[in-house]
C-alpha cells in the first residue's frame, strides 16, 4: 500500500519541466500581447488627432475666427513655430508630428478648405487627406 501512494502525486522533474514549459508559452504570448496593445494605443491617438480636424469647424465657428494649420510663423512667438498644437482647438499627443502638404484653413463659418497631412509616430507615416468642406479625414496612400 505504501507504493501506491508514493506513486500517485508527481515527481520534482515532471513539475519542473511543466512549469518551464508554461513560462515559455506566457512568455511567447506576452510579446504578442504588448505589442498588440502598444498597436490599440497608437490607433486610439490617431483616432484622437482624426477626430480634432473633424472637431475643428466647431472650434472655428465658437471662436468668430479662421484656424489656419499650421499657424503662420509670425502669429507664433516660440520656436515650436508651425506645429498643429500651437493652433486653438487642437492638441496633439506626445511623439507624433503633422506635415500639410499646404496650409489647412478653416473658415469662420465652419467651411474648410482640405489639405493633404501626413501624421508621423515613431517612423512611421499615417497619410491623411482632409476634405473640404467639412473636414472630413480619408485615408490616402503615400506622402503628399
Amino acid at each position: 500500500m505504501a507504493c501506491r501512494r508514493r506513486r500517485a502525486g508527481f515527481t520534482l522533474l515532471e513539475m519542473v519541466v511543466v512549469l518551464a514549459i508554461m513560462g515559455l508559452v506566457i512568455g511567447v504570448a506576452s510579446i504578442r500581447i504588448f505589442s498588440m496593445i502598444e498597436s490599440w494605443r497608437v490607433r486610439a491617438q490617431l483616432d484622437d488627432i482624426v477626430g480634432q480636424f473633424a472637431h475643428l469647424p466647431v472650434v472655428a465657428r465658437q471662436r468668430g475666427a479662421d484656424i489656419v494649420l499650421p499657424p503662420p510663423a509670425a502669429s507664433v512667438a516660440q520656436p515650436a513655430a508651425g506645429s498643429p498644437d500651437e493652433a486653438p482647438g487642437f492638441r496633439l499627443p506626445d511623439d507624433w508630428k503633422i506635415t500639410f502638404d499646404q496650409p489647412l484653413r478653416v473658415r469662420s463659418n465652419g467651411f474648410c478648405e482640405g489639405a493633404r497631412i501626413v501624421s508621423e509616430h515613431e517612423g512611421r507615416a499615417y497619410p491623411r487627406r482632409v476634405t473640404a468642406p467639412f473636414c472630413q479625414v480619408t485615408v490616402t496612400e503615400g506622402a503628399p
